[in-house]
């Protein structure tokens, strides 16, 4: 295995939830372990068009680290936005570093602190997930009133993306 895909498969791996996983996500994750990213991409691909949070985060990671697809931000951040809404974590964390930075998308301060709100309070500890997150960075860039516009975001996107706990 090369060395490169071992933090690639390690961060594929923090994106399962503890359910079993699907036939062609399994298949792909066996591909992914033979270095062959391109097979996994497909399997993946497939999936995530489906609707399956899980594989749009983990086509998201391909699509940003350009293992088995060419690197494309672009691609990447609509598949992290698909995953976001949808409740995951992760992929919420990932807007946020992309709005920041504006990679795959036009640069947000505001968008950022959200995403990166709704990411930061999926952890158990609030502290630990600003922390986790960078909260504190962000919010140090915007002014009192963009902080108010992006807290009332975070908020809308609270009700509106935040997985249900079942």
């Amino acid at each position: 295995m090369k060395k490169n895909a071992i933090p690639v498969l390690s961060l594929l791996l923090l994106l399962l939830p503890i359910s079993p996983l699907s036939a062609s996500y399994e298949e792909g994750l066996k591909a992914a372990e033979k270095d062959d990213y391109k097979t996994a991409f497909n399997k993946w691909h497939t999936l995530a068009k489906q609707g399956d949070v899980k594989t749009q985060a983990t086509v998201a990671v391909l699509y940003h680290t350009g293992q088995g697809v060419k690197k494309d931000y672009e691609k990447a951040f609509y598949w992290y936005k698909k995953a976001a809404e949808q409740g995951n974590p992760a992929s919420q964390a990932n807007l946020g570093v992309m709005y920041a930075k504006g990679t795959g998308t036009k640069q947000n301060i505001v968008e950022s602190y959200a995403w990166y709100s709704l990411a930061a309070a999926a952890h158990k500890d609030k502290k630990v997930g600003n922390k986790l997150w960078g909260i504190e960075a962000i919010a140090a860039q915007l002014s009192k009133k963009e902080m108010e516009k992006a807290r009332q975001l975070a908020q809308q996107y609270a009700k509106k993306y935040v997985a249900k706990k079942k």
